[in-house]
């Protein structure tokens, strides 16, 4: 199991869910394979594969789905529109452009140095925005390295090329945020680690660094489909085929469902909070509460703006929403059908379902209180479901779902920010099935735990390690035995809560600590990379030599890919003296990462005291076409500084 923390920078999110892939998604048994294909000319091409094994049967309903932007969640690039913009911040001109090898991304620093990166894939469908992916190329070879990332620029709809909303902050990652399996989790139901081009380790789950997805991954990757909703339907594909398969052939209606279960299935991905952990491997269960398997944290000083997709942390502050607990998404909306092509008339039709009785409730028109004309005769979404613009999406208007009687006026041109309330009190949102378990002493504790990984995300590590508090101290037989009342996944268990909680104890300067709690996640994964990374450096930094050595050797052969390990064998040569072996593994570490201007200008420093001076200068000026402005050797830094 592997613990994910959703880290929120206001990325457009269309999609709903995260559940198993279903036999159209790549996963067919021989039997309904031989079924799909022999119907395969009755199935338009513009049906992607993941809905394919479904369409013979409910044509009508693929065919309206298909208009849903759940529908293009994700997909290849196709052939972006051209732009360029500078971040204020950096200096850093971003330009996307098109050529005969395909879709382009230039970055060039305020000093002159440039990097590209392919264009390989989208994410959204393009309804309000369309976030980029790229792949990086070596700037001295051309080769792709095969790791992705976000682009630091989007298409705003009616805008053209912006800043994504990552680049909106001093010290943003440019071009080196990574696409990782948390950032594609409500845009796919497919595991990264199935991609046959990913860096996956022995253990066939965990992919090191976990960008290392392959530039093939957005031509196999596939877009939301009816499994994301229904679950896995390869047994119903069976028998509704007439094959031999097995007994549990149902899949699952949501209008047969509880509200509850119905609102944990959109909330998967339609309630972001400021803290959002995944807890689950896989399909979390139907039969539990989702708040005890994804929890989310929500701020308790609800303020009058919103996020993109809070949408049901948002209509959990109404009074029909609190009034009526039979209601759900459902309620309003049509699954199948995406919201422009339900239309505003549907919704207003919904409100009158509860209110019926309502005509003429005021002398004042939707424009008097909206600022814009009527979209129906009856104006009820218009007036009580505000359209404004969310505080982590600039230039857009997108609906807030919190439904009042008297709403204030839009916002035109909100000032981005990451987090709803970044420094005051978060809680889980829960709607009332977890709080008898909460009420226990290990239910405080478990919430405790949840409250401070969701903090270390937003990175306030003091009060986090305050809550850590609440659990064994690392390193005793305490620590990782479980102790969550039923339907709460636990921490104690999950490899990656020890990591968190070492990062954070790290951070506080309490190293001892630090050490104990990533040997703790160790011992729940060996093979998880990221902790024992960071246990070889703390190893470093307490001249523990030889384990250090121990770990970052670990990593080299799980992953040979990974230049991490490389750098860090860097600093731990040059602490006992070795500089010819410190230069060669930053040279094995410049090979698996080239992109890195420090690290060549490190090189070059290295070479020098070699007395290898024609080396040094290769090195120097390698550093120098990705950075200018770098103008001689230096040391490299010790660890930890």
């Amino acid at each position: 199991m592997r613990l994910r923390i959703f880290w929120v920078y206001g990325s457009v999110v269309l999609a709903a869910i995260m559940l198993a892939a279903c036999g159209g998604s790549g996963s067919e048994t021989p039997e309904t394979a031989s079924v799909v294909q022999a119907d395969e000319e009755a199935v338009p091409a513009e049906v992607p594969e993941a809905m394919r094994a479904c369409y013979e049967c409910h044509e009508d309903v693929v065919t309206a789905y298909l208009e849903h932007g759940m529908a293009r969640s994700i997909g290849p690039v196709g052939t972006p529109a051209p732009g360029a913009v500078t971040n204020p911040f950096s200096g850093t001109r971003y330009e996307i452009y098109n050529d005969a090898e395909g879709a382009w991304l230039k970055g060039t620093n305020r000093d002159g140095g440039t990097r590209y990166q392919r264009l390989v894939g989208r994410v959204g469908a393009g309804l309000f925005d369309t976030s980029w992916i790229g792949a990086e190329v070596d700037p001295f070879t051309n080769e792709n390295t095969g790791r992705l990332f976000f682009a630091p620029v989007e298409t705003i709809v009616g805008h053209g090329l912006e800043l994504s909303p990552f680049e909106l902050r001093e010290g943003s990652a440019g071009l080196d945020l990574p696409l990782n399996q948390a950032c594609l989790t409500c845009h796919t139901t497919d595991r990264l680690a199935g991609l046959p081009n990913a860096a996956v380790g022995p253990d066939g789950r965990a992919i090191y660094p976990d960008n290392a997805l392959g530039i093939d991954a957005f031509e196999i990757l596939q877009p939301l489909g009816c499994e994301a909703c229904h679950g896995d339907a390869r047994d119903h594909v069976t028998m509704m085929s007439g094959l031999p398969g097995d007994d549990a052939v149902d899949i699952e209606s949501l209008s047969r469902s509880s509200g509850a279960r119905q609102r944990d299935v959109c909330a998967r991905c339609h309630l972001q909070g400021d803290a959002r952990l995944d807890l689950v491997e896989g399909v979390p269960r139907a039969e539990a509460p989702l708040a005890g398997q994804i929890p989310v944290l929500v701020p308790t000083r609800a303020g009058d703006d919103f996020r993109f997709v809070g949408q049901l942390e948002r209509l959990a502050l109404s009074a029909c929403f609190k009034a009526t607990p039979a209601m759900t998404c459902t309620t309003c909306h049509d699954a199948h059908t995406g919201v422009a092509q339900q239309g505003t008339a549907r919704f207003d039709a919904a409100c009158k379902s509860c209110h019926a009785g309502i005509t003429s409730h005021t002398t004042l028109t939707v424009e008097a209180v909206t600022g814009e004309p009527a979209r129906t005769a009856e104006g009820c979404v218009d007036c009580h479901v505000r359209r404004s613009q969310p505080f982590d999406l600039p230039h857009i208007r997108t609906a807030d779902h919190f439904i009042r009687r008297r709403i204030p006026e839009p916002a035109a041109d909100l000032p981005h920010r990451q987090f709803a309330d970044p420094a005051g009190p978060v809680t889980l949102f829960d709607d009332g099935r977890l709080a008898e378990r909460l009420r226990t002493p290990e239910g405080r504790r478990w919430n405790d735990g949840v409250v401070a990984v969701g903090l270390v995300s937003m990175g306030r590590m003091e009060e986090a390690v305050q809550l850590f508090e609440s659990f064994p101290q690392p390193g005793t037989e305490a620590a990782v035995q479980p102790s969550a009342p039923d339907g709460l996944i636990s921490l104690e268990a999950d490899p990656s809560f020890h990591h968190t909680r070492g990062i954070a104890l790290m951070i506080a300067g309490r190293r001892a600590e630090a050490l104990a709690a990533f040997s703790d996640a160790l011992k729940l994964d060996p093979y998880y990379a990221e902790a024992r990374m960071e246990r070889a450096k703390l190893r470093l930094l307490t001249d523990d030599i030889q384990g250090a050595l121990i770990d970052t050797r670990f990593v080299v052969e799980a992953h040979p890919e990974a230049e991490r390990p490389w750098k860090l064998n860097t600093s731990i040569a040059l602490s006992t003296g070795r500089v010819a072996m410190a230069a060669s593994a930053l040279e094995t570490a410049t090979q698996r990462w080239p992109s890195d201007a420090a690290s060549w200008q490190q090189l070059a420093f290295l070479y020098d005291k070699l007395g290898r001076r024609q080396e040094a200068q290769q090195a120097l000026a390698r550093a120098q076409l990705l950075q200018p402005s770098i103008q001689g050797f230096e040391p490299v830094p010790p660890v930890g500084r």
